[in-house]
């Protein structure tokens, strides 16, 4: 069936799968300005769990749909098929070099508009197997992108390539912040709900279940502020998985503080919990630009985070990050606490939402550098052009 011609831009996304994650809570907050701008947002999801997340109802609510199309030998056939069917003016793949693919299967059905986004920095150890496939994705990738996207600097230098700042087609576009979501109470009173005495500290952490997110940190943390005489509480906020959950249990019993580390799972009210936080805690040793650190400093609550490129672009950016090298002891973590603990308790949550309204990470900004990027491109239909408005086309190296 072929799609209607409505006159509205139509971008297909391609995301991994749909989950409570940063990539997938970014694009939910920008699918009602992207609606609004003109755009019918359509998602392919790599998983067959289309279920979960936050997306399959908001791009319903805003006119468009979710496919899942699983990573089998079918991919590329019925990839094909649905561009033939939506026949879409953009693809934006958000899969890291993997992105290469659905781009050069856009490139043969013609969609004029195909956009790689990076989000994570990528640099951990290759294997010879990983290094292969991130040079047959990336060669697919540049020949065939149009336009290349970081959420940082790092994440175009480690995820794509380290002389990005020379393709013309590169840029940063920040991730931006829906404060509005993030000032949603919670129906919970996070003391009460994990037992926290009114002199504890609440520590909180947000993020999925993965090793590099390295959650198993925060009991030794806790053992250290308590050698300090400082009684604490850990909350861990996002989706699980059973083995790394039980590193982190096994850690917390390791560490006699097994009644004091508390795994929530994946919530909808992570404003409303984290603005209840003494500090956060954020110990991920891989990120792009951190929504876990960005979320709470929005808020003005203290975040404890590792030394990595895209924390020290939020830390050069807005205040309220204490940042500790990667591998530092958890006496370093524990002394880095107390520090963000004092910034929580001398910040007005209200100058520190001005302050980031006022920012580069604001949803605005966001929004219109997508429709920007969006509506250079059209497709063939009665009265259009199949060529790029490159008189809207921004000046080369802007938004780095």
């Amino acid at each position: 069936m072929r799609s209607v011609v409505t006159g509205r831009l139509r971008v297909l996304r391609v995301v991994g799968e749909l989950n409570f994650g940063g990539t997938e809570m970014r694009t939910a907050e920008l699918l009602p300005r992207l609606a609004a701008g003109g755009v019918d947002l359509h998602l392919v999801t790599l998983s067959d769990r289309v279920g979960p997340g936050p997306l399959a109802d908001v791009v319903a609510r805003h006119g468009g749909s979710v496919t899942a199309i699983p990573l089998d030998p079918r991919f590329p056939l019925r990839f094909l098929r649905l561009l033939g069917r939506l026949r879409p003016d953009v693809v934006h793949a958000d899969c890291a070099n993997f992105s290469g693919v659905p781009l050069a299967l856009a490139a043969l059905r013609g969609v004029p508009g195909r956009v790689a986004h990076f989000r994570g920095d990528d640099n951990a150890t290759r294997t010879l197997r990983r290094r292969v496939y991130r040079w047959v994705c990336g060669r697919l990738l540049r020949v065939c992108a149009t336009d290349i996207l970081g959420v940082s600097p790092s994440s175009l230098t480690f995820g794509f390539h380290p002389g990005w700042r020379d393709d013309p087609r590169c840029r940063v576009v920040l991730n931006g912040l829906d404060l509005d979501r993030l000032r949603r109470p919670s129906p919970d009173d996070l003391r009460a709900l994990i037992g926290a005495a009114p002199a504890d500290l609440v520590c909180v952490t947000v993020g999925r279940a993965s090793p590099e997110k390295r959650r198993w940190l925060l009991p030794p943390i806790l053992a250290a502020l308590r050698d300090r005489g400082v009684s604490a509480h850990a909350v861990l906020v996002g989706p699980g998985d059973p083995a790394d959950d039980e590193r982190v249990r096994a850690a917390a019993d390791a560490a006699g503080l097994g009644d004091r580390v508390h795994l929530l799972g994946p919530r909808d009210d992570v404003g409303g919990l984290l603005r209840q936080a003494d500090v956060v805690v954020h110990p991920s040793c891989l990120e792009g630009l951190p929504g876990g650190v960005l979320e709470p400093v929005a808020l003005g609550v203290g975040t404890v985070a590792a030394d990595l490129p895209g924390v020290r672009f939020i830390d050069e950016r807005l205040p309220g990050v204490t940042v500790v090298g990667v591998d530092a002891p958890p006496q370093v973590w524990a002394r880095a606490v107390v520090r963000a603990v004092a910034y929580t308790a001398s910040t007005a949550p209200a100058v520190a939402a001005d302050r980031f309204v006022q920012s580069a990470f604001a949803i605005d900004t966001a929004a219109s550098t997508h429709l920007e990027i969006y509506h250079r491109w059209t497709v063939t239909r009665p009265g259009r052009d199949r060529t790029p408005r490159e008189s809207s086309r921004p000046p080369v190296g802007s938004g780095r």
